[in-house]
């Protein structure tokens, strides 16, 4: 973590931006309000990997974290508490806390709203965003919190005026030190339904082509260590996820008709039990773990479950080489279309190489969701200046639960950037990113990505590589005809490269360029190219300004208009108190 917090200090000086996030450096989000950003994204991993000693509510985050042998690993509960001992975010006072409210406006403009190859239509948006980042570090007490609504007023169109919601937080109470602790985090974003942008862009559309998504998620759990021999935790945890559509009565639709996505929204109660060796085990960590998730939504998580029991071990043959297997059980319902039914034993087997004290790759072939397949994770240095973090994973997910275990393999730093917890990488958050369509089916998904990052006194240069593929296993029974967009399945591949570079201590520019190809099941291939240039300043210790412009050509998006080319200029400032 403490490598990456250095990565992201650097890439814009003086004025504190989520690296890689997307977002806006005065602390904008969603489209309509476009991100300036510091350099392409690393591993969105989410829940979508199944590691050694796994979160127990995604069921994939290594308790022994991306950089530690795990004979001093410390427990993180469902893969983003902070027990008593882990450092928390760092404080200015001596009272353990921090608080900075800010008030933010920007005026945005565009000649081509709807993205489209006819019917051109120019648009102003103001955009009005209060905010709030706080942190507290203290014997009860530690989280973040960054919390960033908007207001979006459209000069022409008074009907797309909106709300938008952006948050990313995390809180862990210890109730009796050692032994009870209470967990909660949140998060919300905004995305393209329709997708066809560049994966780190927040693009400027209409309410009628956004999703926003909201998840809540609280835990409650006991944690005993019996010494060096072993380590017992058991919990319960309650999650809310709604996904929102911002038109047509809660549904987005494709220009000839056909319904593209419908407001989803679900429950999760989750009861889980994890018992892990200790040191005297020597060389040998075993881990049982035994996890029951019950759903209560819409589409096909009505009456959906999952129940997963195993037992994962690792041996370290060497210091820096240890072998990894796992054994157990499975049994899952969806209510799709058809309905997906599962019982079968699970498997696993790989290794993981430390590359020194910090480098790790880690490979592993699996038997998950009733489907074999391998996966990757590494964090590698490459000499003082450049860091390499990639991940390959498959799974049997939907968007709604996408967005629940994102909440499990993320850490939230002093600054509200996010970070993957296994990698320690640039994350993405899956649900604000607008490159594939928004689906609301049961899918496996194949994700890949590679970032590379370089490190200067005054540049930071990122190259970043992703692949998706989503194919439909069960489809959404909400829609009593299926229309083609909903039933499609999707891939993508994009690459990115994006350099800042401080022009003085009080002044940076940041440039970026992106290109996109997607494919879906019965459409032509599309592509997409964006590029933008920006200028950001810090005026005085507490107020930003920045300007920026941006372009973006897309191809034959049929799902959204067909062809378009957008041009935007937007001009913003932060007060922060």
């Amino acid at each position: 973590m403490g490598a990456f917090l250095t990565f992201a200090g650097a890439a814009v000086a003086q004025v504190p931006t989520p690296a890689g996030s997307g977002l806006s450096p005065l602390g904008g989000s969603g489209a309509g309000e476009i991100a300036a950003p510091t350099g392409p994204t690393g591993p969105v991993t989410g829940g979508d990997t199944v590691g050694l000693l796994g979160s127990p509510l995604a069921g994939s985050v290594p308790l022994d974290g991306a950089r530690r042998g795990l004979e001093d690993a410390t427990f993180r509960p469902l893969g983003l508490g902070l027990p008593s001992g882990e450092p928390g975010p760092p404080v200015i006072n001596n009272r353990g806390y921090t608080f900075t409210p800010s008030l933010g406006g920007q005026l945005l403009w565009t000649d081509n709203l709807q993205q489209g190859g006819r019917g051109q239509r120019s648009e102003f948006i103001t955009t009005i965003s209060p905010g709030v980042l706080a942190t507290v570090d203290t014997t009860r007490l530690k989280g973040v919190l960054d919390y960033n609504p908007s207001v979006q007023i459209y000069a022409s169109d008074t009907g797309q005026t909106r709300v938008l919601q952006r948050l990313n937080g995390q809180l862990l109470v210890t109730i009796l030190p050692q032994l009870f602790f209470v967990d909660l985090r949140g998060s919300a974003n905004v995305q393209v339904a329709g997708g066809g942008f560049a994966p780190q862009t927040s693009p400027v559309v209409t309410r009628n082509n956004q999703v926003q998504t909201t998840v809540f998620q609280i835990s409650p759990y006991l944690l005993q260590r019996f010494g060096d021999l072993a380590t017992v935790q058991a919990g319960y945890a309650f999650q809310s996820v709604t996904q929102n559509a911002g038109g047509n009565g809660g549904a987005v639709l494709t220009p000839g008709g056909q319904r593209l996505f419908v407001n989803q929204s679900f429950i999760a109660n989750e009861l889980f039990g994890v018992a892990r060796t200790g040191r005297d085990f020597g060389r040998l960590t075993l881990e049982g773990r035994v996890v029951s998730t019950d759903y209560d939504g819409t589409g096909v998580l009505r009456g959906a479950y999952r129940r997963n029991a195993s037992v994962e071990a690792r041996y370290s043959l060497t210091r820096w080489l240890a072998v990894l297997g796992d054994g157990g059980y499975t049994s899952q319902r969806y209510a799709g279309n058809p309905p997906f039914r599962l019982d079968e034993p699970t498997w696993g087997a790989g290794f993981r190489v430390s590359l020194g004290q910090e480098s790790f790759v880690t490979l592993r072939y699996l038997r998950r969701d009733g489907f074999e397949a391998p996966q990757a994770d590494a964090y590698i240095l490459l000499g003082g200046r450049t860091r390499l973090f990639a991940s390959y994973n498959e799974r049997l997910t939907t968007g709604a639960q996408r967005a629940a275990d994102f909440l499990s393999s993320t850490n939230v730093d002093a600054l509200g950037n996010l970070t993957d917890v296994l990698t320690g990488g640039p994350v993405l958050q899956p649900f604000a990113d607008s490159f594939l369509g928004t689906q609301s089916n049961l899918q496996r998904t194949r994700r890949a990505v590679v970032t590379i990052s370089q490190s200067w006194p005054r540049d930071t240069i990122n190259l970043s590589l992703s692949s998706e593929r989503r194919r439909n296993v069960g489809l959404d029974p909400t829609f009593a005809f299926q229309g083609q967009a909903q039933t499609q399945s999707q891939s993508g591949q994009s690459i990115s490269i994006a350099w800042t570079h401080d022009l003085s201590p009080v002044m940076s520019a940041t440039g970026s360029l992106q290109y996109g190809r997607l494919e879906r099941l019965g459409s032509p291939k599309s592509s997409v190219y964006s590029g933008s240039a920006t200028l950001l300043r810090q005026l005085n210790p507490r107020l930003n300004g920045f300007l920026q412009y941006g372009h973006t050509r897309r191809g034959d998006v049929s799902l959204t208009g067909g062809n378009g080319v957008q041009n935007f200029v937007v001009l913003g400032v932060r007060q922060s108190f």
